[in-house]
């Protein structure tokens, strides 16, 4: 069942402390590739478009900004989580967690 195995996956995880790494590899890549700094300016563009009359709420500037952060992670970054996240699913594998939905 789908539930099982993600709750198999949950575990692993937090056995592992994989979450945690995976994220941690995240924030890292987007600050030194200078994501962030690009996404902070993207919020103040869309809030000095706005004018001082018009702040957007956080919800809107939210909306507004994600789609434009999105395309701007970088494609090494997306490919070195994609790879992290393989490994994790192997090693899953490796451990018995990840059984066949027929198995369970």
């Amino acid at each position: 069942m789908p539930q099982e195995y993600d709750s198999r996956v949950h575990t692993h995880l937090d056995v592992n402390n994989g979450l945690e790494r995976v994220t941690e590899l995240v924030h890292t890549r987007l600050v030194e590739s200078g994501w962030r700094d690009q996404v902070r300016l993207a919020c103040r563009r869309a809030i000095a478009e706005n004018g001082n009359s018009n702040i957007p709420t956080v919800d809107e500037l939210i909306s507004t900004v994600t789609p434009k952060a999105r395309t701007l992670v970088p494609d090494a970054v997306k490919r070195e989580l994609l790879h992290e996240i393989e490994l994790i699913l192997s090693n899953l594998e490796k451990t018995g967690y990840a059984k066949s939905f027929d198995d369970s």
